[in-house]
């Protein structure tokens, strides 16, 4: 499934894989605040959920977007374990 369009406006995404699946990607308000070489020391892969747990420690990204743009990023974490939450369990009890 592709990223959502806010949040490919704020990560670098390099054809570096890290597994089968994911590629490495960058933050890009940490390499324009910190340089291209001290920005890339900081990677994560290409998924929603790692990406969005970036953003919320990252103090670089916090000066570049608005308060509205960063509670619709991390709106989109939240909408995503709601789903997990509805799915019952498959066993109720030990036995």
């Amino acid at each position: 499934m592709p990223l959502p369009s806010i949040l490919t406006q704020y990560i670098v995404r390099t054809e570096i894989k890290l597994n089968k699946s994911n590629f490495k990607t960058y933050c890009r308000p940490c390499i324009e605040e910190l340089g291209e070489e001290e920005g890339q020391k900081k990677f994560f892969p290409n998924k929603k959920d790692r990406i969005i747990q970036h953003f919320k420690k990252c103090p670089h990204f916090f000066t570049k977007t608005t308060a509205e743009e960063r509670a619709e990023i991390f709106k989109l974490l939240e909408n995503n374990s709601s789903l997990i939450s509805i799915i019952p369990s498959k066993r109720t009890c030990k036995y």
